[in-house]
Parts: structure tokens; C-alpha cells; sequence
């Protein structure tokens, strides 16, 4: 497929400060400088990853009756996608994963908030745990929170869906970090989920799964979004 900006936002190039003080995996906070890059709006629909699977045979999701969405969620964020599924799919629209880095510029901008909008938490911004089961819901549709935006207009940066980034899961220069799951082998899931709380939507939270990871046997897994240089 050929790679198209549409749906993307443009995140200019530049320094930003990557990491927190809060946990050692998160720390030690860094200057990271990058180049501009272009990152989806929102994460991969469920009617987005549908027209992958019937363009190119690729397997559904193991939750998707009859290989399609269930009613209704053609708008939601898919989900229970390994990190081979969003690569090959990520390739297939002629983009790729996001770095671990872009993700968390493109969801913090350049003045260390805490989460997209600010330094404060605000559950009307988002989905998580406790708002998602006050309301008896899981995921919800990626334009549900447009106050929860980023700096640069991304949105559903936290909460409704994990998302799955390039990287391997590995400590940052000069942590005091040491764990066998930091180690390689894992890789990086960023922003929370209707699954977790709000500590998890956090911009600088990081934590690592196997590739192969679906969340199948879980009540929630891991979705994504895209990702191009902009150059």
C-alpha cells in the first residue's frame, strides 16, 4: 500500500524531556532530541485493521467473531494484536511502529507534563479502570476523548488501548534499573488501557511484553498506531 499523511499529525523536530524521576525503568529523565516525524491522529481502528485482513489474509484478532468486529466497534481502537501483527501491519500502509522516543514526545511535548493534556490527572480526558467499569465498558471509540489530546492534537494517547512501539523493552543510559525483563527480549507497550489505572496512562510509563503478546487470555491486550518520517 502506498503510504499516505492523511490522518497523521506532523511533530516537529527538536529536543524534549524523555523519562521520569517516579520509577527507576522511567528514569533517569533525559533530553532526547528527533527529528520531525509523523504520527496517527488515533490508534488503529478496528475498521482500519479489518480492511488489512481481508487485503492480505492476515489472521483476525483472536476475539473477532466470524473474523470481523463485533457490532459497534468498528470505530474502537483494535485490540489483542501481537507486536508482529502491528509491524506487518504498520508495513502493509507503507509506515512503521513509532520509537519508543516519538511516542512519548508526540504524547508530552516539550514541557515534561505527566499525561497528554497536563500535569494533573482528569478521568473526564480519558478511559481507564475504574471509569471503564463505572460505565460497563471496555474500549470506546478513539474520537470519545478530544479533550484528552496532546500538545501536537494526538489523541487517545492514554488510556482505551496499550500501544505497541518499535523498541525493546531495555533501561535508559545511567539507570539504576537491573531486571531480567529489562533486559532484551521484550517489547515496549506505552499509555495504559481501559484495563489499568490511571498511573499507567502516564507519558512517561513504559513497560514490556513478549511480541507475541495478544492479551487473548487476559480481559484486555494491546493495540497501536503508526508512524513516518517526515522527510
Amino acid at each position: 500500500m502506498t503510504a499516505s499523511t492523511e490522518g497523521m499529525i506532523l511533530v516537529p523536530g527538536g529536543p524534549f524531556l524523555m523519562g521520569s524521576d517516579e520509577f527507576d525503568l522511567e528514569g533517569p529523565p533525559h533530553t532526547v532530541s528527533l527529528p520531525s516525524f509523523w504520527i496517527d491522529r488515533f490508534p488503529v481502528t478496528c475498521e482500519g485493521y479489518l480492511a488489512f485482513v481481508r487485503g492480505t489474509g492476515h489472521p483476525a484478532p483472536p476475539d473477532w467473531p466470524d473474523g470481523k468486529p463485533a457490532e459497534g466497534r468498528l470505530d474502537h481502537p483494535v485490540e489483542r494484536v501481537s507486536w508482529h501483527d502491528a509491524f506487518t501491519y504498520a508495513a502493509w500502509a507503507g509506515k512503521r511502529l513509532p520509537t519508543e522516543a516519538e511516542w512519548e514526545k508526540a504524547a508530552r511535548g516539550t514541557d515534561g507534563r505527566r499525561w497528554p493534556w497536563g500535569t494533573e490527572f482528569d478521568e473526564s480526558r480519558c478511559i481507564v479502570w475504574d471509569h471503564a467499569m463505572a460505565l460497563g465498558v471496555t474500549t470506546v471509540p478513539v474520537t470519545s476523548h478530544p479533550s484528552g489530546a496532546s500538545p501536537y492534537g494526538v489523541e487517545q494517547l492514554g488510556g482505551n488501548v496499550e500501544e505497541w512501539v518499535a523498541d525493546q523493552l531495555l533501561p535508559y543510559a545511567g539507570s539504576r534499573h537491573v531486571s531480567a525483563s529489562a533486559a532484551g527480549g521484550l517489547r515496549v507497550v506505552r499509555g495504559g488501557s481501559w484495563f489499568y489505572t490511571q498511573e499507567h496512562t502516564r507519558c512517561a510509563y513504559r513497560r514490556g511484553l513478549l511480541p507475541d503478546f495478544t492479551g487473548w487470555s487476559q480481559a484486555g491486550g494491546p493495540g497501536f498506531r503508526c508512524a513516518q518520517d517526515a522527510a
